[in-house]
């Protein structure tokens, strides 16, 4: 068993790497509060680096808290067998990273970089629309001085201090995810909370047989940096990606920017090597040497909202996501006007094509709803059930159908909206 704080150096980051390098044959790491002679005064790690996790590996933080430093454009934890350079990540096996007492992960002060790859970094970069017509001036002239915005007027950029230097990616990609696990088997991430994540909180790509539980969350994608409110995209909780099979995900709390829970089976067409920036994805993009689909899921005991979009969202696109079970589920949003909605199952398209039988055997119960949409079926749902719904929004319905034909064999009971 190795402590971290017999480990330290100057540099935080290096003291992880010493200790991480020292593991002995029981494969645990204890990460209690820093104390060292080394600025003293302070308690917290503040990492320039991700906490690269090789195989059999269980990091154990009894009390503690690691913040990114405003070097940082990168993870608090990855699994080791991925990241740059590394253009098909080899499975591992074995990696566990367990919070004891109150153990934190906090982003950077000023964040190199956030947001997805689709966000361009600015700095400053304006959350409040009354802020953003004065100084965004990447805003059309006409539509700033006529003071009506549209949605991506603020939500096409992200805040970052890599913004217009040279050499450094201009865009969000893998680097900014809080936790990230790559073709990984047999895992599990439990007892944290993550704040302020410069993107998404945990992602996993083609990872199975694990568990993700008791994780708080507390992002609201935006972040006050010198007296103004910064725009911080992309803050979803959790993400399950295309090939994650037989995982359970439990007991999820707090506020997220983006999506709480999110399963994202896109399968977009571009064949990148793993590690490439201007992607989320940290895997390579060659379908024909891995899986495309997200199948064997439990989701339970969701006490949260996302300040933007749902509480879990459901996303294939030139995939399938099946066999998924989603029971209990609150949606703590205390203004049913600000929220997306709660439950997303598919897309308009947007993100490549929902096949007719892209989500079966799904089955969705004990849910309340309050957000500006309950469940909405925006693709196509086929051999599934769902139940025990309460919406307490009055002006939408607890099941929305947006396609024609959007159902198939699909039984629905207990759908109860309140009128007020």
């Amino acid at each position: 068993m190795i402590n971290v704080n017999d480990y330290i150096v100057s540099s935080d980051s290096d003291a992880f790497d010493r200790a991480i390098s020292a593991i002995g044959d029981d494969g645990i790491v204890i990460i209690p509060p820093r104390k060292s002679d080394i600025d003293p005064d302070r308690s917290c790690w503040l990492i320039d680096r991700a906490i690269l996790l090789p195989e059999n590996t269980t990091v154990i933080m009894q009390n503690s808290t690691i913040k990114l430093s405003d070097k940082c454009r990168d993870n608090f934890f990855r699994t080791a067998n991925c990241g740059i350079g590394i253009a098909f990540p080899e499975k591992i096996k074995n990696v566990h990273i367990k919070g004891e007492g109150t153990c934190t992960l906090i982003g950077a002060d000023y964040p190199r970089a956030t947001g997805d790859s689709s966000k361009l970094l600015h700095a400053p970069c304006p959350h409040k629309v009354s802020d953003a017509i004065r100084i965004a001036d990447w805003i059309p002239t006409e539509r700033r001085e006529s003071g009506e915005l549209t949605f991506w007027d603020i939500h096409d950029h992200s805040y970052g201090t890599d913004a217009g230097k040279e050499g450094e990616s201009q865009y969000g990609d893998w680097r900014g995810i809080g936790i990230l696990f790559a073709n990984t088997e047999d895992f599990s991430i439990s007892g944290l909370r993550l704040v302020r994540t410069h993107g998404w909180g945990i992602s996993m790509e083609e990872c199975s047989n694990g568990r993700v539980e008791k994780i708080d969350f507390d992002s609201c994608m935006y972040k006050e940096i010198d007296g103004m409110l910064m725009n911080m995209e992309n803050q979803d909780g959790i993400d399950v990606r295309n090939g994650c099979h037989h995982i359970i995900i439990s007991d999820i709390t707090g506020c997220t920017g983006d999506d709480v829970v999110a399963l994202t089976a896109i399968a977009d067409p571009y064949n990148m090597p793993g590690g490439s920036f201007r992607s989320t994805h940290v895997m390579h993009g060659d379908w024909s040497k891995r899986e495309r689909d997200i199948h064997d899921i439990i989701i339970r005991n969701v006490v949260a909202h996302s300040y933007l979009c749902f509480t879990v969202r459901l996303l294939p696109a030139l995939s399938d996501i099946y066999n998924v079970v989603i029971d209990g589920v609150i949606d703590t949003q205390t203004d049913c006007k600000a929220s997306a909605g709660t439950i997303l199952l598919g897309d308009n398209g947007f993100y490549g094509e929902n096949k007719r039988d892209s989500m079966r055997n799904i089955t969705i119960s004990n849910v309340i709803c309050n957000s500006n949409g309950a469940i909405c079926l925006e693709g196509f749902l086929t051999d599934s059930v769902i139940t025990n719904v309460i919406n307490k929004n009055p002006d939408a319905v607890a099941l929305k159908v947006v396609r024609e034909g959007g159902l198939k064999n699909v039984q629905t009971n207990n759908l109860v909206t309140i009128i007020q």
